[in-house]
C-alpha cells in the first residue's frame, strides 16, 4: 500500500501545494495567505490567480434611481452553492452617502463618491476582500485645471490579474487647452501617481460605458465608429461598429460589455421585436461577427407578463439585458434578463430559461422604457487580488 505523503513534503512541493490549494473555495484562500510569506506568494500569484478565476458568479443591480443611499441587487448567477451577497449598500470609510459603481473589472470595482463642497472621490474596491483605496485626485494631480470635477468624463479601471498583481485607472477629463477636446491621464497602483498621456484629441463616444478588454479600455458610440484606449501602449485606436439599419436615426445599445475574454455588442432597434444578435469582436479589432442569436419568443412563452400592449393595439416586451456571461464551455454560456419581477437566465444553446430570483417589479416604472438595464449592473469575480 503506498504511503500518504508528510505534510512537510506537501509544503515542500510548490507544484502540489498549488494544486491543493486551487481546489479550495475563496474564504480558506484568504485566511490561508496569512500562515507565511511563502503561501502569501503562492496565493497572489498572477498564474494562481487566473487559474482559480470561476468567472462571474453574480451581479450587483443598482435599484434605485435616488441620488443618496444607492442600494445594489445582487443576482447569483447559480443555482448551486449560490454566491452569498458581499454587500447591499457599502462606504469607504467617512465617505459620503452617494456611492456609486462606476465599472467591474475582472474581480475589482471602480467607485465613485461625492460629498462635502462636491468633491468627487475614486476608489478601487475588491468585494470579496472588503478592501478599498483611494486613487488620488486626477484633476489636481495630472492635469491642473481649475473647473472641477464637472470635467471629468469618466475614471475607468484596467486589470488583467493573469499578468500583473498592479492595475491601472485612466481619466478622461475635457480639455481646457483645446475646446472640444479630451484629455487622458493614467494612474498606476504600482508607482501610485498619475500622469498625464498624449495630446488633446477629439471624440464622440460615451465615455461612462468602459470596457476594459484585451489591455484596452474601449467605449462605444451611438452615432459614429466608436474609441479604445490601449493603456499600455498608451495609443488611441479605433473600434469600428456595425452599420446602423436604413432608416434608424440612432444607435440603439441593448448591451455592450466583456466576459470569459471576449467583447460582445447587442444593438435592438424596436421594441416588438422577435429575435436580435449577439455579436462578438474580432482580437485584432477588423470587425464584428454574430456569436449568438437570441429568440425572444421563447421568453415571451416562459414568461408571459413581461408582454404589453399600446392602446393603438401594438404588443411590445418588457425586459432588460442585464449581463452576458462567456463560460470556458460555450455551451454553458447565457444571457440574464430582467422582466417585471424577475431576473432569468436564456441559454444560448438550447434557448431554455431559469428564474435567478426575484427583483422588485419597480425597476420598470412605467409602459414606456424601463429605467434600468446593463449600465447600472456589474458583474461579482471573486477575487483574491490586493488593492
Amino acid at each position: 500500500m503506498a504511503c500518504i505523503p508528510s505534510a512537510n513534503k506537501i509544503a515542500g512541493n510548490d507544484d502540489l501545494l498549488t494544486e491543493i490549494l486551487l481546489r479550495l473555495p475563496i474564504r480558506p484562500l484568504l485566511r490561508f495567505k496569512s500562515v507565511s510569506k511563502h503561501w502569501l506568494s503562492l496565493i497572489t500569484n498572477p498564474h494562481f490567480c487566473h487559474r482559480r478565476s470561476r468567472g462571474a458568479s453574480g451581479l450587483f443591480l443598482r435599484r434605485t434611481s435616488a441620488l443618496l443611499n444607492s442600494e445594489y441587487y445582487f443576482i447569483p448567477l447559480e443555482d448551486t452553492s449560490p454566491t452569498k451577497p458581499p454587500f447591499r449598500t457599502f462606504t469607504f470609510g467617512d465617505c459620503p452617502n452617494l456611492t456609486r459603481i462606476l465599472q467591474s473589472c475582472n474581480g475589482l470595482l471602480c467607485c465613485w463618491t461625492t460629498g462635502v463642497n462636491a468633491k468627487c472621490n475614486y476608489y478601487i474596491y475588491n468585494p470579496t476582500t472588503h478592501q478599498f483605496t483611494t486613487l488620488p485626485d486626477p484633476v489636481d494631480r495630472v492635469f491642473g485645471y481649475t473647473s472641477g470635477v464637472e470635467s471629468v468624463q469618466t475614471v475607468n479601471l484596467a486589470f488583467d490579474p493573469s499578468k500583473s498583481p498592479h492595475y491601472k485607472a485612466v481619466c478622461v477629463y475635457s480639455s481646457e487647452r483645446l475646446p472640444q477636446h479630451y484629455e487622458i491621464g493614467v494612474y498606476s497602483s504600482e508607482t501610485g501617481l498619475w500622469r498625464r498621456s498624449g495630446n488633446p484629441f477629439r471624440a464622440d463616444v460615451n465615455f461612462k460605458l468602459g470596457v476594459f478588454w484585451k489591455g484596452a479600455i474601449n467605449w462605444a458610440s451611438d452615432w459614429v465608429n466608436s474609441l479604445y484606449f490601449n493603456v499600455d501602449e498608451e495609443r488611441l485606436g479605433t473600434l469600428p461598429m456595425p452599420l446602423v439599419p436604413v432608416g434608424v436615426e440612432d444607435r440603439m445599445i441593448g448591451y455592450f460589455g466583456e466576459s470569459g475574454d471576449h467583447l460582445h455588442l447587442i444593438e435592438i432597434y424596436g421594441r416588438h421585436i422577435t429575435q436580435f444578435n449577439v455579436y462578438e469582436m474580432t482580437e485584432d479589432y477588423s470587425g464584428w461577427s454574430v456569436k449568438y442569436i437570441v429568440d425572444v419568443d421563447a421568453v415571451v412563452e416562459a414568461f408571459p407578463e413581461i408582454i404589453c400592449t399600446h392602446p393603438s393595439g401594438l404588443q411590445f416586451y418588457k425586459f432588460l439585458i442585464l449581463s452576458l456571461i462567456r463560460r470556458n464551455n460555450d455551451e454553458e454560456s447565457f444571457l440574464v434578463l430582467s422582466t417585471p419581477g424577475k431576473a432569468i437566465r436564456y441559454n444560448f444553446r438550447d434557448k431554455t430559461l431559469k428564474k435567478l430570483c426575484d427583483l422588485s417589479p419597480l425597476l420598470f416604472e412605467n409602459d414606456r422604457a424601463p429605467v434600468f438595464g446593463w449600465r447600472n449592473a456589474f458583474q461579482y469575480i471573486e477575487s483574491l487580488s490586493c488593492v
